[in-house]
């Protein structure tokens, strides 16, 4: 089996996406134990790195830790995922009429250029930077506000749903949608329409939970049926997440 980054290119954070990732996509099952020695090995990394990626995550809520048993992936159910999107549209909605009152020209100048950069990667149907140029056109905003708490629960947010993303995939067929939600958002803050911008904020993060559950149901159906044309049982299961975890790290 082929390692991860080697520990000179490979950073906290970027050990913190893995596993980030590694949870989100099944790759280390729920409940399954996440052990230091292990995973620094796994990540070619010292133990410190893997530890602060640990806690990180568990503030996330996609580790659990238990008195002499360590820490645990937990499990990312579309409840789960609805809960936290509910909190973060609740949060993106004030923060965006935040926004609105307090937006400087200079600052929505700056808006409008990020909102091209992402016509321009949906021109190409890019989604790897469609993906960091939405992150980028939100936080944008989340600037503007000038609410640092909001912002830390939002960023929080941001790399469980890009992780999401990653997983669930990313359809080019959203791209419209996408645009004409921004366009509609950007139009209300330029016209410091505080009430409209939270509205369209509100519904534009709707609009990707409603999206994102469906993925989520749709790969998971996917994956069980996966497993039952492979075979019945547990062993089935651990079969095709080793698959999987092989395949990610032999590309």
């Amino acid at each position: 089996m082929k390692h991860f980054k080697s520990s000179s290119s490979l950073s906290e954070p970027d050990v913190t996406e893995q596993l980030r990732d590694g949870i989100v996509s099944g790759l280390f099952a729920p409940h399954s134990p996440l052990r230091i020695d292990a995973l620094a090995t796994q990540f070619g990394v010292s133990h410190m790195p893997v530890r602060e990626a640990l806690r990180r995550l568990e503030a996330e809520g996609l580790v659990t830790t238990e008195p002499n048993r360590g820490a645990r992936a937990a499990e990312v159910t579309p409840d789960f995922v609805a809960n936290i999107l509910d909190l973060f549209t609740f949060v993106e909605a004030y923060v965006t009429r935040r926004a609105a009152e307090r937006a400087t020209s200079a600052q929505l100048s700056e808006l409008q250029a990020i909102q091209a950069r992402y016509e321009a990667a949906a021109e190409r149907q890019d989604a790897t930077a469609s993906l960091w140029t939405n992150r980028e056109f939100h936080g944008a905003i989340h600037a503007m506000a000038g609410h640092s708490d909001g912002s830390l629960i939002l960023d929080r947010h941001w790399r469980l749903i890009g992780a999401l993303w990653r997983t669930d995939g990313h359809q080019v067929q959203n791209f419209t949608h996408v645009i004409a939600d921004h366009r509609q958002i950007l139009a209300a803050l330029i016209e410091h329409d505080s009430d409209g911008a939270a509205a369209l904020a509100a519904a534009h993060a709707t609009r990707a939970k409603q999206i994102l559950l469906a993925r989520m149901r749709e790969n998971r159906a996917s994956r069980a049926a996966s497993v039952r044309v492979k075979g019945e049982g547990p062993e089935s299961g651990v079969a095709l997440r080793a698959a999987m975890l092989k395949a990610q790290l032999e590309s």
